[in-house]
């Protein structure tokens, strides 16, 4: 939350089972200004009511939410094999683009995956690595999951993924990648 002159101003993104309009809602009278849905809302404050307004939204949640709640859920859209990843499977995605909340990015899930050459943290914390199931390997990246390289380097065992597929262009070059959700 930003403060000038004495008004605190702020926008708020919640999560699946939190409706965090209905939330600032239950502090309305602490408020200027709100406005919003379920999942995102914006807001307008005395400064001298931000503490307050804190404290009333952390009790709202500790009432709504549960353990299931704050549980990281990945949805997955479908198994496939990286033999079914070729250009006919790219030109139907980009069909039904553009992708945004009311049309999520497919992810898909596979397994049996090896990991073949060095995988390695690239830029500020991204995992960046070769992924081969039955011969065909295909360029792979996870950003922000750097914390994930202890799980694939060294491994001999095959891995899962869970990821949604893109077209990369890097320095000159167009190729499939794998845009990595999470591995196990």
């Amino acid at each position: 939350m930003s403060t000038d002159d004495g008004i605190g101003k702020g926008s708020a993104r919640s999560i699946p089972g939190f409706n965090i309009y209905d939330a600032l809602k239950s502090c309305s009278e602490l408020m200027l200004a709100f406005g919003g849905h379920k999942y995102a809302a914006g807001l307008s404050i005395a400064s001298e009511n931000i503490a307050d307004l804190r404290e009333r939204l952390r009790g709202y949640a500790n009432q709504t939410l549960t353990d299931e709640h704050l549980t990281p859920k990945l949805s997955i859209d479908g198994e496939i094999r990286f033999d079914e990843i070729d250009g006919k499977l790219l030109r139907i995605l980009k069909m039904i683009a553009p992708y945004g909340p009311q049309n999520m990015r497919p992810v898909f899930y596979s397994k049996n995956i090896k990991v073949v050459g060095t995988p390695m943290i690239v830029g500020s914390n991204h995992l960046r690595f070769k992924a081969c199931q039955n011969g065909k390997v295909i360029d792979a990246i996870g950003f922000n999951l750097g914390g994930l390289l202890h799980r694939i380097r060294g491994n001999r065992t095959d891995i899962e993924a869970v990821y949604f597929i893109e077209e990369n262009e890097w320095q000159g070059r167009v190729f499939t990648q794998l845009r990595i959700k999470d591995i196990r």
